[in-house]
C-alpha cells in the first residue's frame, strides 16, 4: 500500500490560488463533449461559484476551427473556411490542462461579465446563440488580421486558431 500514513489522497491539495491560471491562458480540455479542443481562461472562480462547491474557470473555446485555404478557391468557398465556431463553458480545474500560450486579446473579445450572464440557465437560446455568432465573428476578424500582419503574438494566436491533431 504505497502513501500509507501520510493522509493524502492522492490529489494535490489546493493551497491556495494558483498562480499560472489566470485569464488570457490557453488551455486544453481533457473531459466532455469539448475532450481535445482548446480553450481560453476568462474568469478565475477559486471558491467554486453557486452550488459548485469546486475550483472552476469560465473559457471560451473553439469548437471548430478555420480550414486550409488553397489559391483556386472563390471568396464565397474562403468565407465559408473562415468560419469559426466556439463554445462557452465552466470547466473544473481537473479537466484541464494549462498551455505555456497566452491569448489575452481574448478577453477583449469575449467580455467575462456577458459569458457569465449567458451561462446563467435564465439566458435565453437565442441570446446565447447570438453572442456565439459575435463572438465567432470577433474571432474570425482577429485571424484574418493576424494572418497578414505576422508577429510574435500573432504565431500564438495562429497556434490557438488551429486544429489540435493528436
Amino acid at each position: 500500500m504505497s502513501g500509507a500514513g501520510t493522509g493524502s489522497s492522492g490529489a494535490a491539495a489546493a493551497s491556495g490560488p494558483r498562480k499560472f491560471i489566470k485569464p488570457g491562458t490557453v488551455v486544453l480540455c481533457l473531459r466532455g463533449h469539448h475532450a481535445g479542443k482548446k480553450a481560453v481562461i476568462l474568469k478565475v472562480h477559486e471558491g467554486g461559484l453557486g452550488n459548485k462547491k469546486f475550483p472552476l474557470v469560465t473559457v471560451a473555446g473553439i469548437d471548430k476551427p478555420p480550414r486550409r485555404i488553397k489559391r483556386g478557391m472563390g471568396q464565397k468557398k474562403i468565407k465559408r473556411k473562415l468560419a469559426f465556431k466556439v463554445f462557452f463553458k465552466h470547466i473544473n480545474y481537473q479537466h484541464f490542462m494549462p498551455t505555456r500560450y497566452s491569448f489575452s486579446n481574448a478577453l477583449t473579445m469575449a467580455d467575462p461579465a456577458s459569458v457569465e450572464e449567458l451561462l446563467k440557465k435564465s439566458a435565453t437560446p437565442k441570446d446565447r446563440k447570438a453572442k456565439r455568432r459575435a463572438i465567432a465573428k470577433e474571432f474570425e476578424d482577429f485571424y484574418v488580421k493576424s494572418a497578414t500582419t505576422g508577429g510574435d503574438k500573432a504565431a500564438s494566436a495562429k497556434w490557438f486558431m488551429s486544429k489540435l491533431y493528436f
